[in-house]
């Protein structure tokens, strides 16, 4: 095989390898996405529980404060029906200081039975739209689950196909260059190959490549890595 033979071996390897990881990244942010989404619905959910949480917290409040209303009426009751029946001041004055303060004691557990209800009121609402967010988010999360499962099965079908044509590509380049292209190509996220321009640049990096170097490079004497970027150069028809 001669080095254009090589160089253009090399370059559809290098067409598969990029497609390979087009696809491999597409994976990993459909991945990221239903990563997402999922958190999403998950934090929702938490937050859904702790409203729901706080509202029956209130709640008991409410009952509690409730009955301390009516054990006070029930108090106010009893020292009525005992002002009525006091025999002398003493008696009297003892009865209108424990009026006073089971009135005192039933104006505010009545206040805080109003501010218990009101933080019902409050924590109902924020739990009436936190469902609606969640069902929202659970909705989107079953409709682009199903989206994302499908658009994975073709592209695990596409990248299968590709892992298949790369390992037949491989096999019609000779060892030595395919562990040189394998090295450059793993150390790189994007083009393992790129072409020596006319006026003896890479064309990657646009480092000066030696004259002697360009020479074998355009003879096809042997394949060169570029001194500035690692990439594998070649001499392309434009550079000749």
């Amino acid at each position: 095989m001669g080095a254009g033979d090589t160089v253009e071996e090399l370059l559809s390897l290098q067409e598969i390898d990029l497609e390979i990881l087009r696809i491999t990244e597409e994976l990993e942010n459909l991945t990221v996405e239903m990563a997402g989404l999922e958190s999403e619905a998950e934090d929702l959910g938490t937050e859904v529980a702790r409203l729901r949480a706080q509202k029956e917290e209130a709640e008991e409040r409410v009952r509690k404060y409730q009955r301390s209303v009516q054990a006070g009426r029930a108090t106010l009751k009893r020292l009525e029906t005992r002002a009525g029946a006091v025999s002398n001041m003493q008696q009297h004055f003892a009865v209108r200081t424990e009026t006073e303060t089971a009135r005192r004691n039933l104006r505010m557990a009545e206040d805080e039975a109003l501010g218990a209800m009101q933080e019902v009121e409050t924590y109902s609402e924020r739990l009436r739209a936190a469902e609606a967010t969640r069902a929202e988010a659970t909705t989107r999360l079953e409709t682009r689950g199903g989206e994302v499962a499908a658009a994975r099965t073709g592209l695990e079908e596409r990248l299968a196909r590709h892992a298949a044509q790369k390992r037949d590509q491989e096999e019609r380049i000779d060892g030595r260059t395919l562990r040189l292209y394998q090295s450059v190509a793993g150390s790189r996220a994007d083009t393992a190959l790129a072409s020596l321009t006319a006026d003896g640049v890479c064309g990657n990096c646009y480092t000066a490549v030696p004259k002697q170097r360009q020479a074998d490079i355009r003879a096809g004497r042997s394949l060169a890595v570029c001194e500035g970027c690692g990439v594998i150069l070649y001499a392309s028809d434009s550079a000749d």
